[in-house]
């Protein structure tokens, strides 16, 4: 049966001053109020309340009898290492042979608590893989560092949810959430997946295309109406400028049959002739005219164009007709 605190309390102050610093009477009663008050929220499992209160009378009064209330609440939270270290200090506190008795009942619960606590404590094996021989990796659990003599072996820990984080310069970070229960044993290995490739350096540009050799940057393409266009422009100075050259011809022609404004029948075809040819011409020309108004708009439009030097454009003319051919 458990021996109230306040009761331990009283006892303990039969002490010697040469093993315990007497507190003072308000120390005492301030710890006696504060033990009573952990019990109660002991026996309502206010288990985290009733640690406050428990502590602060232990750092008071500091004896077996409130350290082992520490203990044993810190053990019905789950905080197993945090309980094996405080009821360890419990079992060794020294003992007189005038001391209380609940000093010496204090030690036996913390011994009989530390036996039962042993092997529900979990343990961990952190280990890496995927670094190249002799890389070691920078480990944290729960967001403390581990010493890397420690990879490898085991480390002890609470139940419940913890973090295992490695860092490789030149590695993707690893991150493990482990979930332990009580008295679970488990391999945890951090692996480490090969650097991502390194991005080519840019200046906020889209990089420029890689081109064969010998051969320049170049925009998009100009529109298929600029080139035709530019092919009716070609086409119709072309035209306008045989049949206009014809016309002439004919008319020097006509004119060895004319005498003034006087003309044989003879020189009246080629009269006819040249007034024929010198209308194609004019038609021609206003044509072409037409053709590059088109070029220019389309030009002016869309600048630049790899398919300028590529485009090939001919022409061929005869007597009364004209013939355009390219590639576009």
């Amino acid at each position: 049966m458990r021996l109230h605190a306040s009761l331990a309390l009283a006892l303990c102050l039969t002490l010697s001053h040469a093993v315990l610093a007497a507190p003072t009477p308000q120390d005492r009663e301030r710890a006696r109020a504060l033990m009573d008050a952990g019990d109660a929220r002991f026996e309502a499992k206010q288990y985290a309340a009733a640690l406050e209160q428990y502590r602060a009378a232990d750092e008071i009064m500091g004896v077996p009898t409130t350290g082992i209330e520490v203990g044993r609440t810190l053990e019905r939270l789950g905080k197993l290492l945090e309980a094996r270290e405080v009821l360890r200090r419990v079992s060794e506190y020294p003992s007189r042979p005038d001391e209380p008795k609940p000093f010496s009942t204090a030690r036996q619960r913390a011994d009989r608590l530390l036996a039962d606590i042993a092997p529900r404590i979990p343990r961990v094996t952190l280990d890496h893989s995927g670094l190249p021989q002799g890389v070691v990796p920078e480990v944290t659990w729960d967001g403390q560092h581990l010493d890397p003599a420690k990879l490898g072996g085991y480390l002890e820990a609470n139940p419940g949810v913890h973090r295992a984080v490695g860092v490789a310069t030149g590695f993707p970070d690893v991150v493990r959430d482990v979930k332990l229960a009580e008295g679970q044993a488990l391999q945890v290995t951090l692996q480490f997946a090969p650097p991502a490739p390194v991005a080519a350096p840019t200046t906020g540009a889209a990089a420029a295309p890689v081109l064969a050799p010998g051969r320049a940057a170049t925009s998009p393409g100009r529109p298929t109406l600029f080139w035709v266009g530019l092919g009716v422009a070609a086409a119709g100075v072309a035209a306008g400028s045989a049949t206009g050259v014809y016309s002439l011809s004919l008319t020097q022609s006509a004119k060895k049959h004319c005498d003034g404004n006087s003309c044989s029948p003879e020189a009246q075809g080629d009269i006819d002739s040249a007034k024929t040819f010198a209308n194609v011409a004019n038609v021609a020309f206003v044509v072409g005219a037409a053709g590059l108004g088109v070029a220019a708009w389309q030009f002016f439009a869309h600048p630049g164009s790899e398919k300028d030097s590529a485009a090939k454009l001919q022409a061929s003319f005869g007597p009364g007709s004209v013939a355009v051919s390219g590639t576009f």
